[in-house]
């Protein structure tokens, strides 16, 4: 009910900011309209600028300069003629008129001459102004030039920069692949050296075994030896004993021959059986060594071909394992090759793209030249349209009011360039300057006589074929 109120603290604050609002947008219009203003002013002022330094740069043409020169030869030699005549006319009327109509013809002489004097200062006050303003152009551009060519100096040396940075990265890359081979060549002869000492260590293992075969087989054969000379003493001291036994049964027979001969018999069977339980014996012993030798062979065979087994194994996996990091390492080197193939593909790319976009910019520059030929042609063109205009319209004036126009046809004559050769139509009507052979450096004369078209026509003949002739070529 009281939001829409204008004598509440909101409705004030409400009334202000809106005051202000309305004023800010008016202010922002008025300044708008002023920049429009001075945007205007500074365009004119721009553009009159631009006309009066056209005007200064027309006006120091080598050309106009030469026709304002023959101008001003006109205007003096004129001026020369004027006084010569009014100095005939002096003397002439020297008898006639008395010393006041002297007195005011040299006053009027005096003016006349201090006039032109002034004039002429004025003249030569607005050609040094005007040379000033040409200089500053001058060295304006001269300024643009040599913005211009630091800019091409600044582009040569980063090209420079980007060639030296590609032959060091070109031979850093090289490096690596000689560091990369150096490296492949050391992990070569490792594994060259690794499988030597395999080599070797499986050599010393079997040497050791054929040693150890061996001190078994002489260790079995002195046991066997051993065995011999037991069984020799043994059966030695069966016969000895057989021998003591028979002795004394014989004694024994001796005395007791009918009683004892059961007794002999008896004792002579129990000796026998005792003799055959120790052969037994020494049999089932002897079998239990021979077991023994045999399965203690057995077990170390087994023991052998266990740890053969084993070192077969390690060698196995060691061997995987060297192909593993063989196949990771020429992996690696494949995908280091790879990246870098693709280095090379890029910069080579890069380069056949900076090759091409040198093109064309080299083309673009051509053309452009060209254009800018072509352009200057049509600008020179058109120049001297308006200064042929320009010098028509003097010399009209200049014969009108009675003064000597050769100077200024002279001076108008079609071509730039100030020389004195034939007008190059092709190339916007210049007019080269030839010189002499020598240290003079001066023009050579632009004038023609019968005498040189005559010798003109005997050199020259417009006939090919009777050149040939006159030359001797009959054929």
């Amino acid at each position: 009910m009281v939001k829409n109120w204008t004598n509440t603290i909101s409705g004030l604050r409400k009334e202000k900011l809106q005051a202000k609002k309305l004023r800010e947008e008016r202010e922002e219009e008025e300044k708008k309209r002023i920049d429009l203003e001075e945007a205007q002013y500074q365009a004119e002022k721009r553009r009159q600028a631009i006309e009066d330094a056209r005007i200064k740069q027309y006006f120091q043409n080598d050309k106009v300069k030469t026709f304002h020169s023959a101008l001003m030869l006109t205007e003096v030699v004129k001026e020369r003629d004027a006084q010569i005549e009014l100095r005939n006319k002096l003397m002439s009327m020297n008898n006639k008129q008395d010393k006041d109509t002297l007195a005011k013809m040299q006053r009027e002489l005096e003016e006349s001459v201090s006039n032109d004097q002034q004039k002429a200062l004025q003249r030569s006050t607005e050609r040094k102004k005007n040379a000033n303003d040409l200089l500053k152009q001058i060295e304006e551009h001269k300024h643009a030039a040599d913005l211009e060519k630091r800019a091409n100096y600044r582009e040569s040396e980063e090209i420079q920069r980007q060639a030296r940075l590609y032959e060091w990265e070109r031979n850093k890359l090289a490096k690596l692949k000689t560091e990369e081979k150096k490296e492949m060549m050391k992990t070569h002869l490792a594994h060259i050296a690794d499988r030597d000492l395999l080599q070797a260590l499986e050599k010393q293992m079997e040497e050791e075994n054929n040693d150890l075969i061996r001190r078994y087989v002489l260790a079995k054969k002195k046991m066997a030896n051993l065995k011999k000379e037991r069984e020799a003493e043994l059966h030695s001291k069966t016969v000895e004993r057989r021998d003591k036994i028979t002795e004394l049964l014989a004694a024994q027979m001796k005395q007791k021959l009918d009683d004892e001969e059961e007794r002999l018999t008896r004792a002579l069977d129990e000796m026998e059986a005792k003799l055959k339980k120790e052969s037994q014996e020494k049999e089932e012993k002897r079998k239990a060594d021979l077991k023994a030798i045999a399965e203690h062979r057995i077990a170390m065979r087994k023991k052998k071909e266990e740890k053969e087994k084993e070192e077969k194994i390690k060698g196995f996996q060691a061997l995987h394992e060297i192909k593993e990091a063989d196949n990771f390492f020429i992996a690696q080197q494949r995908e280091k090759m790879k990246r870098a193939e693709d280095e090379c593909k890029n910069v080579q790319t890069t380069q056949i793209q900076q090759m091409a976009e040198k093109k064309k910019m080299a083309q673009a520059e051509i053309e452009a030249e060209f254009g800018y030929a072509k352009q200057n042609e049509g600008l020179l063109s058109k120049e001297e349209e308006v200064f042929q205009e320009y010098a028509k319209n003097v010399i009209d004036s200049v014969t009108k009011t009675g003064g000597n126009p050769l100077p200024l046809i002279k001076a108008a004559q079609k071509g730039t360039g100030g020389g004195r050769g034939p007008v190059y139509s092709d190339r916007g009507g210049i007019r080269p300057s030839y010189q002499v052979l020598d240290t003079s450096g001066v023009q050579l004369p632009a004038y023609q006589n019968t005498t040189t078209q005559e010798i003109k026509e005997m050199n020259d003949c417009g006939d090919v074929q009777q050149g040939k002739r006159r030359l001797g070529f009959t054929f």
